[in-house]
C-alpha cells in the first residue's frame, strides 16, 4: 500500500478506533494506539444517510471485489485465507478484513510500536449496514435435471430490480401485482442467497423475492432500535504507522514499509482463482446433469471427473498456502518478490489449470444432443437400459427408424446434416405409428463410418439408409403395389433370365406419353422387370401380378399423386417391351487383385465419359468394397501424413479386403442396362483366400452352382496385379487354379486384365504369365493386343474418396486416366460381343467329370468289391447245393440268389456326428469280403437344431460352436470331450443289406447272376476310363499341378511358426490336405493314362454315361445314392441383382428410345 490514508472495507470484521492493522497480513491487531479509548474531542462525526441500492450481473470474484472496492492486495490476502470475512462479507467467499482509526498524543498508550507488528492504525470508520442478494439460476445444479427454459437469475432480478428501487424509495407502498405476478412465476427455478451485516428482529432468511422486499425495507428500522441509529462497521480508514512516527506522535522500531508484489501478479492470481472457480461450478453442474442421463454418459467417466474436481480443489487450496505465506514474506521485504509469480507458473504447469478442467467436459456436446432429441420423443440408446433389441420387441407394430451415430460424425461428418435434416422431417409427421431410436456407437463400441438411418418393420430391417431411399424415391420414377400382392418366394431361383426392365410412358393425364421412364419399386428400390416367361412383374421383394401397380414419375407435371394403367394398355405395353442383347462376364482373379473395386469402377467407365461428369452426379456402386488412401494433415506444419478409409456401399455378405480377408465372400451377378444390352458381371470369390485352401474349393463349387444358371458366357476375364515380377509359387497356384476349371473351348473368350497398371502396360507380370502359358501352345493361349487390357483404378478411387470428402489431389491426371479407363473398358465389350460365346455346359460338364472321377472311386471301389463278394458268395451257394446231405429246411434256405452291397440312408434332421478317431469304428464286411466301413459311433447331438446354417459332410465348421452339445467357452463336446473342428453335421450313414430272390432254377440263376455282375463290373471300370479321357481332352488344365508345390510352401511356413511356439493344428491340417489332393490327381492321372484309345466323349456322351451307370440292373441304385447321398450334387443357385447405373442421378425419362 502506498504511505497515505487507506480506505478498506469492514467485510464483517470489528476494529475500534486506533487499532492497530499489519497490511503484511491484512489482519487487526488487538491492540490500541489509546490507553483508555479516543478522546471524546478528537473523535469527529458526521452523518451521511444514504441508500444505495446497484444490481450487477456477475458472480466473479473480479466483480466482487470490485463492487465492494476491494484492491487486488486486499483481494489476494482473502483469497489466500490472510483475512476472515463475516456478515455481509461472507458474500466475497473465500475471505475478508477491516478497520480505521485516530487519536492525540497524549491520550496515546503506546510510545513505540515494532514494525514488524503493525503497520497502520485505524482513524476512521464508516457505519451502516449491506445487504447482498443473489439470484442463481437453480434448474441443472441444485435440481439435478436437465433444463433449458428457465429464465436465468441476472434476468429476473433485472426485471425485478426498479420495483424494488422504487419501494424502498417509499417504504409504505406495497408493490404492484404485476411485479408480484412475474417474480412468483420464476423464483422457483432461482436458488436465492443472503448476506447481511445486521438481521431484523422479524427473522427468517428471505427464500423469495417478496421476502427479500421486506426484509431489506426493516433494515433502516433496525438500525435505529437496536444499533444505536450507527449499524456497524462498514469501512475503516487506515493511516500508516510512519505518518504518525514522522510527526512525532510515536516510535517505530523498525521498518514499517509494505513491499507489495506487482499488481498484474496480484490480479493473475484473482483471475486464476475465478476461472477455477467458474470451472468447478460448470464441472459440477455437469456432474449432476450426467448422472441424470446415464444411457448418454459411461458411470466411469461421471467418477474420473469427480475425482479430477476433488483432486482440483485440493491443489488450490495447496496453491492459497503457498500464496499467503509467499504473500507475507515479500509485503515483509524478507523474499523477493519473484517469488510468487514463479508460484503461479507452477500451479499452471498442474492438472488443476482451468483449461484442463474444461476438457473433462468430453460429453456436454453430447448430452445437449441427447436432451434436444429426447424432448422430441427421441428413444435414447447407449449405455445400459433401454437396449434395442428390446425396443425393436416392444414395437413389432410400429414403424421403427433408428438413427446410428457416433460423436465423431455428429460434430465433424459433412453428411451428418442431411441425415439429421431427415430425422426432424419424420419427427413433423407426428405419425402415431411411428418410433425414432437413436443408437450411440461409441457406447456399444460399434464402428461407425457414417451416420446412418435404418427402418425397421415388424422387427426386420426393410431399409439400411433410409436417406439414400428417400433420395431415389426423390429422383426417380417410381412403382407401387399393395404388400400383400407380392409373392415373396420369388426373390431367389424362381426368377427367370428372359426378365426385361420395365420402360413405359407415365400414365398420368399431365405427363407426356412419348417420354418412356424406368421404374424403380417403392418399397425396395430395385428396377422393376417383366417376365414373358409368366407375364409377372419382378423386383427384389419378389413377383406381383401387373393390375396391382401404381406409377409415379419425378415430372414436375405429374405432382404427388398415383396414377395406374388401365390393365389391358399396361400388359399390351409390357408385352411389347424390346427384348436385350445379352452378354455374361466371369469375372475370376486371385484374393486382394481388386475385383469388387474393378467392377465399380467398370460400371461408373461407362456411365461418365469424363472424370468431371462423374463428379458433378451421385457415385455409382454395384459390390460393397473398400480401401486405404493417404493424405497430408494440412492442420500439421510439416506435412504429416494420414491414412483415410474410403468405403463404397455396404452389405453384410461381404469383408472388408482392406483387413487382410478376402473381400468377396460368395458368387454374385450385377446386372446392368448398357447401351441396350444387358450385361452380367459375375463377380467370384478370389482364388488364394486368407483362410485357407478349403476355402477355394468351396468357392469353386460356389462358382459353378451360379453359373447352372446360364447358357452362355461371353467373355471370361482374369484380373492380375501388374507388379508380379516372377513366376512364384503362389502366382503359379493362382493362374492355374483358374485355367483348370475351365473347358478348353473357353480359351478364346479369355482375357487378361491388368489393374492398377502405371503407363497402362501390364508391368512386371507380363513375363511370368508370358512363361507360363507358353505350356497351353495347343489352344494357343498367349499375350496379344486382343486380349489384354490395362486399367488404372486410381481415377475410380479419386471419385470414391471425393464423394467422403477427401481430397487426393492430381485432378489433371486421375481426369486423363480416366478418359483412357473409358475408352479400354469399351474395347473390351467391343471385343465380348464379336466372340462366340461359350456354352457354360461345357464348363460345367468337365467340372461334374472332374468331381465324379474323384466322387466315384470309393463307391465304385465298393461296388466292385461288393461284385466281387456277390460272386464269392453265389459260387459257394452252387456248391452247396450239390452237397445231398442237406436237409429240406437248409435247401431251402440256400434257395436265394443273394447280393452283398452298402447302402446309404439320409434323415430327415441333421446329427452332430464326432469323426475323431477315438469316435468312430471301422467295420468289417458282414459278407465277408474285405470291405470295411466307416461307423460314427457318438452322436453327440441327435438331431440337432441348426437346420441349414452348418453345411453337410463340412468337418469342423464354424457354426457348430453354436451347437447345444458343444461348449460355447472352450469349444469342446460336452458328450465325447472332443473340439468342435472334429465335429461334422451328416445327414446319411452307410448300413450294409443283403439282398435275395427266391428263384425255381436256382443253379443256373446263380450262374446267370455271376455273369451279370461280372458285366457290370467291367461297365463300372470302362466308365472311369471314359471319364479320364474326357478331362484330358476337354480341360485346359485337367488338375493344378501346382498345389504340390504350393501346399508345401505353406506347410514349410507352419513350420517355422510351430518352431517359434505355433500352433499344430493348421500344420496337420495341411498335410491331410497334400494327402487328398495328391490321391485325386492319381485317379484322375490313372483314368486318362488309360483312356488313350477310347472313343473321346461329348458334353452329351458324359451325361449319358453317367446316367448309364445309375441304371446298372444290380448296382446302378446303389451307386446312384451313394454319389447323391455323400457328395450332395450342387443345383444351380440363382444370385442375380439388377442394379441401374444411373439410380440417384438421371434415372427414368428418355425422349428418343435409347438408354438414358
Amino acid at each position: 500500500m502506498p504511505d497515505a490514508l487507506v480506505e478498506r472495507p469492514a467485510l464483517g470484521q470489528k476494529a475500534e478506533l486506533g487499532a492497530l492493522y499489519d497490511a503484511r497480513s491484512d489482519t487487526f491487531i488487538h491492540t490500541s494506539v489509546f490507553k483508555h479509548g479516543p478522546p471524546p474531542a478528537a473523535v469527529k462525526a458526521k452523518y451521511i444517510g444514504t441508500t444505495s441500492l446497484q444490481l450487477q450481473a456477475g458472480s466473479t470474484l473480479k466483480e466482487r471485489f470490485r463492487h465492494f472496492g476491494v484492491g487486488p492486495e486486499l483481494g489476494v490476502g482473502i483469497i489466500a485465507g490472510l483475512v476472515p470475512v463475516s456478515g455481509c462479507g461472507n458474500y466475497l467467499n473465500p475471505s475478508q478484513t477491516t478497520g480505521q482509526a485516530a487519536g492525540l498524543g497524549e491520550a496515546l498508550s503506546l510510545t513505540s510500536v515494532d514494525a514488524s507488528v503493525a503497520t497502520h492504525v485505524v482513524t476512521g470508520i464508516t457505519w451502516g449496514a449491506q445487504c447482498v442478494v443473489t439470484a442463481t439460476h437453480s434448474g441443472a445444479v441444485d435440481d439435478h435435471k436437465p433444463s433449458s427454459s428457465a429464465a436465468s437469475g441476472p434476468d429476473v432480478l433485472a426485471a425485478y430490480f426498479p420495483d424494488l428501487k422504487l419501494k424502498l424509495a417509499q417504504p409504505t407502498g406495497d408493490m404492484d401485482e404485476g411485479t408480484l405476478q412475474h417474480q412468483q412465476a420464476n423464483s422457483t427455478t432461482l436458488k436465492l442467497s443472503f448476506f447481511s451485516d445486521i438481521w431484523p428482529e422479524f427473522g427468517d432468511t428471505p427464500d423469495n423475492l417478496d421476502d427479500v422486499q421486506k426484509f431489506i425495507s426493516k433494515i433502516p428500522g433496525s438500525i435505529d432500535e437496536r444499533f444505536n441509529g450507527r449499524g456497524c462497521p462498514i469501512a475503516y480508514t487506515l493511516l500508516p504507522l510512519s505518518f504518525l512516527s514522522m510527526i512525532g506522535l510515536i516510535n517505530v522500531e523498525g521498518n514499517a514499509t509494505v513491499c507489495q508484489p506487482a499488481i498484474t501478479c496480484l490480479q493473475d492470481f484473482i483471475g486464476l482463482i475465478d476461472n477455477l472457480h467458474l470451472s468447478y461450478d460448470r464441472l459440477e453442474s455437469y456432474i449432476a446433469t450426467c448422472r441424470w442421463c446415464p444411457s448418454v454418459v459411461p458411470q466411469h467417466h461421471i467418477a474420473n471427473v469427480s475425482d479430477q474436481v476433488r483432486q482440483a480443489r485440493s491443489e488450490e487450496a495447496l496453491l492459497r498456502k503457498k500464496v499467503a505465506k509467499a504473500l507475507q514474506l515479500a509485503r515483509a521485504g524478507r523474499v523477493e518478490t519473484q517469488a510468487l509469480p514463479n508460484i503461479l507458473e507452477e500451479f499452471i504447469s498442474s492438472k488443476a489449470l482451468p483449461g484442463h478442467l474444461e476438457s473433462l467436459l468430453s460429453y456436454a456436446g453430447r448430452i445437449h444432443f441427447a436432451m434436444s432429441i429426447t424432448q422430441e420423443k427421441v428413444v435414447y440408446v447407449g449405455y445400459g437400459e433401454p437396449t434395442l433389441t428390446a425396443l425393436v420387441a416392444q414395437n413389432l407394430d410400429k414403424n421403427l427408424f433408428v438413427l446410428y451415430f457416433n460423436e465423431s460424425l455428429r460434430s465433424k461428418d459433412n453428411h451428418w446434416s442431411e441425415t439429421f435434416a431427415l430425422v426432424t422431417d419424420i419427427l413433423r409427421g407426428h405419425s402415431r405409428d411411428q418410433l425414432v431410436i437413436a443408437v450411440d456407437c461409441d457406447a456399444l463400441g460399434h464402428d461407425l463410418e457414417r451416420a446412418c438411418i435404418f427402418q425397421y418393420r415388424n422387427g426386420r430391417v426393410v431399409c439400411d439408409d433410409f436417406l439414400e431411399f428417400r433420395k431415389l424415391l426423390g429422383t426417380n420414377c417410381v412403382m407401387r403395389r399393395p404388400d400383400e400382392a407380392v409373392d415373396r418366394t420369388a426373390t431367389g431361383n424362381g426368377k427367370p433370365l428372359d426378365r426385361r426392365q420395365v420402360k413405359i410412358p407415365c400414365p398420368h393425364i399431365s405427363c407426356d406419353s412419348t417420354l418412356h421412364c424406368t421404374w424403380i419399386c417403392a418399397t425396395c428400390v430395385s428396377v422393376v422387370e417383366y417376365s414373358f416367361n409368366d407375364g409377372k412383374l419382378y423386383c427384389d421383394c419378389g413377383t406381383t401380378c401387373h393390375e396391382h401397380w401404381q406409377f409415379r414419375c419425378k415430372g414436375k407435371a405429374h405432382g404427388t399423386g398415383w396414377a395406374r394403367y388401365d390393365d389391358e394398355n399396361l400388359l399390351r405395353l409390357l408385352e411389347s417391351l424390346e427384348p436385350w442383347k445379352e452378354l455374361n462376364i466371369l469375372i475370376l482373379g486371385e484374393t486382394g487383385v481388386g475385383k469388387s473395386t474393378w467392377i465399380n469402377a467398370f460400371a461408373n467407365y461407362l456411365t461418365h465419359d469424363s472424370l468431371e461428369s462423374a463428379l458433378e452426379s451421385d457415385l455409382q456402386w454395384l459390390v460393397p468394397c473398400s480401401f486405404k488412401t493417404q493424405t497430408r494433415d494440412t492442420s500439421c506444419n510439416e506435412g504429416k501424413f494420414v491414412q483415410r478409409n474410403v468405403k463404397i456401399g455396404s452389405s453384410r455378405e461381404e469383408k472388408d479386403g482392406a483387413k487382410g480377408q478376402s473381400a468377396t465372400q460368395k458368387t454374385s451377378v450385377y446386372t446392368v442396362d448398357i447401351w441396350n444390352t444387358r450385361v452380367r458381371l459375375i463377380d467370384t470369390p478370389g482364388i488364394g483366400d486368407t483362410r485357407g485352401l478349403d476355402q477355394d474349393n468351396k468357392k469353386r463349387a460356389d462358382i459353378l452352382r451360379v453359373l447352372h444358371t446360364y447358357k452362355s458366357l461371353h467373355g471370361i476375364i482374369i484380373l492380375l496385379k501388374p507388379n508380379a515380377a516372377r513366376l512364384t509359387v503362389m502366382f503359379r497356384f493362382c493362374i492355374k487354379q483358374l485355367l483348370t476349371h475351365l473347358h478348353k473351348n473357353a480359351a478364346k473368350n479369355i482375357v487378361f486384365g491388368f489393374t492398377n497398371t502405371s503407363n497402362y502396360q501390364p508391368g512386371d507380370t507380363f513375363k511370368p504369365l508370358e512363361t507360363l502359358l507358353k505350356e497351353y501352345e495347343k489352344i494357343q493361349m498367349g499375350l496379344f493386343k486382343r486380349n489384354v487390357y490395362c486399367f488404372d483404378s486410381e481415377s475410380f478411387r479419386y471419385l470414391a474418396a471425393h464423394k467422403m470428402g477427401i481430397d487426393i489431389g492430381l485432378l489433371e491426371d486421375n481426369s486423363r486416366s480416366w478418359e483412357y479407363s473409358v475408352q479400354e473398358c469399351r474395347r473390351l465389350v467391343d471385343y465380348f460381343r464379336i466372340l462366340t460365346p461359350h456354352n457354360v455346359r461345357s464348363t460345367i460338364n468337365l467340372n461334374e467329370t472332374r468331381e465324379m472321377i474323384v466322387s466315384l472311386q470309393e463307391p465304385m471301389a465298393i461296388i466292385a468289391q461288393k461284385i466281387q463278394t456277390s460272386i464269392t458268395v453265389n459260387n459257394q451257394q452252387i456248391g452247396e447245393l450239390r452237397n445231398t446231405e442237406l436237409s429240406r429246411a437248409e435247401l431251402e434256405k440256400r434257395l436265394y440268389v443273394q447280393r452283398e452291397s452298402v447302402e446309404s440312408y439320409e434323415v430327415g434332421e441333421p446329427r452332430t456326428i464326432c469323426a475323431h478317431p477315438d469316435c468312430i469304428e471301422i467295420r468289417n464286411d458282414p459278407g465277408g469280403g474285405e470291405e470295411t466301413i466307416v461307423i460314427y459311433k457318438t452322436m453327440c447331438h441327435k438331431p440337432c437344431g441348426l437346420v441349414n446354417c452348418v453345411k453337410r459332410n463340412e468337418r469342423g465348421n464354424e457354426a457348430l460352436q453354436n451347437c447345444v452339445a458343444i461348449d460355447s467357452n472352450t469349444g469342446f463336446c460336452r458328450a465325447c470331450k472332443h473340439h468342435y473342428k472334429n465335429h461334422m453335421h451328416i445327414y446319411y450313414d452307410y448300413r450294409p443289406t443283403t439282398h435275395q430272390h427266391q428263384d425255381a432254377t436256382i443253379s443256373e440263376s446263380l450262374t446267370t447272376a455271376i455273369e451279370e455282375f461280372q458285366l457290370e463290373h467291367s461297365q463300372v471300370q470302362e466308365a472311369a476310363i471314359q471319364f479320364g479321357f474326357f478331362l484330358k481332352r476337354h480341360a485346359i488344365e485337367p488338375y493344378n499341378d501346382g498345389t504340390v508345390e504350393y501346399v508345401d510352401h505353406l506347410i514349410e511356413v507352419e513350420r517355422l511358426k510351430i518352431n517359434n511356439g505355433g500352433r499344430k493344428e493348421t500344420l496337420d491340417m495341411l498335410e491331410k490336405y497334400k494327402a487328398g489332393h495328391c490321391q485325386k490327381v492319381a485317379a484322375l492321372t490313372k483314368a486318362m493314362e488309360r483312356g488313350e484309345n477310347t472313343q473321346v466323349l461329348d458334353d452329351k456322351g458324359v451325361q449319358q454315361l453317367i446316367v448309364g451307370l445309375y441304371g446298372l440292373p444290380h448296382f446302378g441304385k446303389d451307386l446312384e445314392r451313394m454319389v447323391k447321398v455323400n457328395a450332395k450334387a450342387a443345383d444351380a443357385v440363382f444370385r442375380e441383382k439388377t442394379c441401374n447405373l444411373t439410380a440417384g442421378r438421371t434415372l427414368g425419362r428418355e425422349a428418343d428410345g435409347t438408354q438414358v
